[in-house]
C-alpha cells in the first residue's frame, strides 16, 4: 500500500513541477521581451537626440535633416548584445517639413526588431523648429 501511495504522490509532484516549469519559461520570455523592448527605446532615443543636436538655421539646414518624404530612409543597423545573444535593431527616419516657414520638422525615429519569429516596432516622433542665430 505504502508503495503506491509514494508513487501516486510522485506523479502529482511530476504534474507540478512541468506546470511550474512552463510557468518560469514564459516568465523568461517576457523579460527577455520587456529587455530588447527597452534597448529599441534607447536606440530612438539615442538618435533623436543626435537628430536634436544639428544645426537647423536660416542660414542653412544640416543633410540629415533633410525632408526624407513618407517611406523615410534607413539608417545603420544597430547591434547589441542583450542576456548573451545578439540582436540587430534596423532604425528608419523620416523626416517631414510641417509648417508653413519651413521652420518646423517633424521627425520620427522607428526602431524595429525580430524576437521569436515575430517582427516588433517602437517609434518616436518629435517637432523640430529652427533655431535663431544671435546677431
Amino acid at each position: 500500500m505504502s508503495l503506491i501511495e509514494m508513487f501516486i504522490a510522485l506523479v502529482i509532484i511530476l504534474i507540478t513541477s512541468l506546470a511550474m516549469m512552463s510557468t518560469a519559461l514564459l516568465g523568461i520570455q517576457t523579460n527577455m521581451a520587456n529587455s530588447l523592448r527597452d534597448e529599441a527605446v534607447g536606440v530612438a532615443e539615442a538618435k533623436m537626440n543626435e537628430l536634436r543636436n544639428l544645426q537647423f538655421t536660416a542660414d542653412g539646414i544640416h543633410a540629415s535633416l533633410a525632408a526624407t518624404g513618407a517611406g523615410g530612409t534607413a539608417e545603420p543597423s544597430v547591434a547589441r548584445m542583450i542576456r548573451a545573444s545578439s540582436f540587430t535593431f534596423s532604425v528608419r527616419k523620416t523626416i517631414v517639413d510641417v509648417g508653413t516657414a519651413g521652420d518646423l520638422k517633424q521627425v520620427t525615429i522607428a526602431v524595429t526588431w525580430t524576437f521569436k519569429g515575430q517582427n516588433y516596432t517602437h517609434s518616436i516622433t518629435s517637432i523640430l523648429k529652427r533655431q535663431e542665430v544671435a546677431s
